[in-house]
């Protein structure tokens, strides 16, 4: 008589309540170990402010799809902070008008920081024709 026979192994089913538990533990864990960025604001004039702005005091700088900004003749790229932060010494307190027309949302937002940087006090957008 064997006794193996007797004992006939039944299959294992997986416990679904101890997996229950490991997924709200790790769903707790990213939870409170996940970086919440700080979202940064720029107070920004509507395009009345600055269609308003008297035009000696008003700079108009285009932006454009190619990623470079333009003002007069001049063009800065984004990797030479210095020509810019010289170019806003001139008049620190004009109003700088931005032309976005056709840029993508996060370029913007990068020119945006780069001349916050470089000590534009007065920023604005213009308002593009439909």
């Amino acid at each position: 008589m064997r006794l193996d026979a007797a004992f006939r192994r039944r299959r294992r089913r997986i416990g679904i309540a101890p997996l229950i538990d490991v997924v709200f533990i790790l769903l707790l864990f990213f939870m409170l170990t996940t970086n919440f960025t700080h979202w940064r604001q720029w107070p920004l004039a509507v395009s009345a402010e600055a269609s308003a702005a008297r035009s000696d005091d008003a700079r108009a700088l285009l932006l454009r799809a190619d990623g470079l900004l333009r003002h007069g003749g001049r063009a800065f790229a984004g990797d030479r902070p210095e020509a810019l932060r010289a170019f806003v010494r001139e008049a620190p307190a004009d109003l700088y008008v931005i032309d976005a027309d056709g840029v993508s949302t996060q370029t913007l937002v990068d020119w945006l920081d780069r001349l916050r940087r470089a000590g534009v006090a007065r920023l604005a957008l213009a308002e593009s024709a439909p």
